[in-house]
């Protein structure tokens, strides 16, 4: 990453440490600095959050007691993190804070609070990530043990080989395995049984298709790293991949966030908001400009 910068939004505690384990595995891997954010969402005046006589002040302090807590359940030395606590509303607070500091990665919980604002415009993680700025690692479940099997997916169409350098260069040691899922569109599988195409006809279009993306995936991970393992997956692709990481037990799944240019600005792709949904772990999600961890 070109700061060597993590940024961690974190807020509630234990449902956060899980947030700091991850963050700190990925500051080890990498050598990246570390920052731990938390959003205080009271009024406030200037110099509040630095005054200890003001509530502001007050919830700042406890907010620092808090964070230093996890980490001291985590074991984790207080010197491996930066603390940075902020007055606003974490919503907003964190798209602002991200553009100022530009990191290289922002690891995040899974299923944060949202507003009826939220919930109809899109919520926080939505937003960061529909911004194409920065990789989001979504933190689904407690960090039991380091990443060890990780997917890579893609679609055929993506810049995979950015997910797969942002996924070596974060999990150096980690097992990558390429993943397509492919599938006859159903509006075009519809168009083809209403012309009278039979089943046969249909399982071998499919086996086409299988070929066709196997070959694709043996090409790039050749060119990328012999140790790359390629994985042809069958069905609806948020489907497919949250099938394939139970079945592997992987521990994360890399993504690009889906649809392109103004859209993308606005909303990210069903299948990676139904991977942030679905997947048994945690999921990377890897915005084509944004620059590699």
């Amino acid at each position: 990453m070109t700061e060597k910068l993590i940024l961690a939004p974190v807020g509630d505690f234990p449902q956060d440490d899980a947030v700091l384990a991850r963050a700190l595995e990925l500051r080890a891997a990498s050598g990246a600095r570390l920052i731990a954010v938390h959003f205080v969402d009271l009024p406030a005046g200037p110099g509040d959050i630095a005054s200890v006589g003001s509530q502001m002040g007050q919830a700042a302090l406890a907010a620092r007691d808090k964070i230093g807590a996890a980490l001291g359940r985590l074991r984790a030395d207080p010197g491996q993190v930066e603390m940075r606590v902020e007055a606003g509303s974490p919503s907003l607070g964190l798209i602002d804070i991200c553009d100022a500091l530009r990191p290289g990665l922002v690891v995040m919980r899974a299923h944060q609070k949202v507003s009826i604002a939220d919930k109809l415009l899109g919520s926080t993680t939505d937003r960061l990530i529909a911004s194409g700025c920065h990789p989001v690692l979504v933190v689904k479940r407690e960090a039991a043990d380091a990443y060890g099997k990780v997917i890579v997916a893609t679609n055929g169409h993506d810049d995979v080989e950015r997910s797969l350098r942002c996924a070596r260069n974060l999990l150096p040691s980690a097992s990558l395995t390429l993943a397509e899922a492919v599938q006859i569109p159903p509006p075009l599988e519809g168009a083809m049984l209403r012309s009278g195409t039979d089943q046969a006809e249909l399982a071998s279009y499919r086996q086409a298709l299988a070929r066709d993306a196997q070959q694709r995936l043996r090409d790039i991970a050749a060119a990328f790293a012999p140790d790359v393992k390629t994985k042809v997956l069958r069905g609806a692709p948020a489907t497919a991949l949250a099938r394939a990481a139970r079945l592997v037990k992987a521990d994360l799944i890399v993504v690009g966030p889906g649809r392109n240019g103004l859209i993308r600005r606005a909303f990210i792709g069903s299948v990676t908001r139904r991977l942030l949904r679905d997947a048994p772990c945690d999921v990377l999600v890897c915005p084509p400009a944004a620059p590699c961890p």
